[in-house]
């Protein structure tokens, strides 16, 4: 069987689906990824193959552009709003837009029996529709976009008729990765375990030995330090000094210059594969993204989150009603509030429970037979 994976651009709609491709390829299957411009390096560096489904325009620049047209930057656009949501359906619809072209090219050589496609990519069915084969849903978050992705049509109605299309098909499945006890909407859909890919690496030999005192992951994802750097993180890191606990900041390639000398219990990292860190911590520290989130939550540990743009929002207000975290600003973190996160017993409970019923849900090997049924 032939999968072709459709995404939109960035690392948060790129590596949900790469645990199923890469059992997918397990199982004997050829995989193949659309994913735009320079995303495409996160498919080539997880072991797996793809094709830049917009080689004409730049997503990432259409994305940009229409938010400063509505006189929006990314770190102020929130999807918690009416008004939002029709934003984002459009912004979206858009940049999918962008890749139809150059996706039914590709895909109506290669042939593949079925299409997986994130939630948020609306090329996907457009090109299962032409192909008339399977169109599969892969939920992102910890909650669900479907709200936005419903709102495509619009946009994207010219490029159906295009190619003689009246409109997307009826979809064959959606695979949810979302904890059953988290997910505030019924998707109707397949439950499949949540295994965050977060990339590979050499880790270093701390990383491999207990520590001696409760660790703290503190991340802001991969986009956030882009847009504003982390000196954001300067009152948090300044109160973690003076709580008897280790923080490790994994920050990527942002430069830790800016939060000014760090106490002896902070750490700067780079990249590290953050299901390997939180293996070791008692809680984290991040913005609410959704794979930092869902990695979280399968590693069964408390969440302090200091929510920023897009779903940030969401994603807090799901986690803080499940009793798995608080949420502050970044400027409000304090002694007191590290300290119970540290020690706040129900919270612990919490987000125990979550990650037993996460692991109890079917691995991505189990979910490939039911994809080849559907291929027939």
């Amino acid at each position: 069987m032939r999968v072709l994976v459709t995404t939109s651009h960035g690392a948060g709609h790129v590596f949900p689906p790469i645990a199923l491709a890469h059992a997918l390829r397990a199982a004997g299957h050829d995989v193949l990824f659309a994913t735009p411009g320079a995303s495409c390096a996160h498919v080539a560096r997880a072991g797996l193959h793809a094709f830049d489904s917009s080689p004409a325009a730049d997503t990432e620049e259409i994305f940009g552009r229409l938010l400063a047209e509505r006189g929006m930057t990314f770190d102020r656009f929130r999807t918690d709003s009416p008004e939002a949501v029709t934003l984002a359906a459009e912004l979206f619809a858009r940049t999918s837009g962008a890749t139809v072209e150059r996706t039914v090219e590709v895909a109506t050589a290669w042939r593949p029996g079925l299409v997986l496609y994130t939630e948020l990519q609306g090329a996907g069915p457009l090109v299962a529709a032409l192909l008339g084969v399977p169109a599969v849903e892969h939920t992102i978050s910890c909650h669900h976009f479907r709200q936005i992705s419903s709102r495509f049509g619009p946009w994207l109605a010219a490029a159906y008729r295009r190619y003689g299309l009246s409109g997307p098909p009826p979809r064959a499945a959606t695979i949810d990765t979302r904890p059953p006890s988290i997910a505030t909407y019924d998707l109707g859909g397949w439950p499949m375990r949540a295994l965050p890919y977060t990339t590979g690496a050499v880790l270093p030999p701390w990383l491999l030995e207990r520590p001696a005192r409760p660790r703290v992951a503190v991340t802001l994802g991969t986009l956030r330090p882009q847009l504003s750097g982390v000196g954001e993180l300067r009152t948090v890191v300044r109160a973690a000094g003076t709580v008897d606990a280790e923080f490790v900041l994994a920050l990527g390639d942002a430069d830790p210059a800016a939060l000014g000398p760090l106490p002896a219990n902070v750490r700067a990292e780079g990249w590290l594969p953050l299901t390997a860190l939180l293996a070791t911590c008692t809680a984290m520290i991040h913005h609410g993204g959704n794979g930092t989130t869902l990695a979280g939550l399968g590693a069964g540990v408390r969440h302090l989150v200091l929510p920023g743009g897009a779903d940030d929002h969401e994603v807090a207000r799901i986690l803080r009603a499940r009793g798995v975290a608080m949420v502050s600003s970044p400027e409000e973190v304090d002694a007191d509030l590290l300290r119970r996160l540290l020690t706040d017993d129900a919270m612990s409970a919490a987000a125990a429970e979550v990650r037993d019923e996460t692991a109890a849900l079917p691995s991505p090997a189990a979910i490939v037979p039911r994809l080849e049924k559907l291929a027939g």
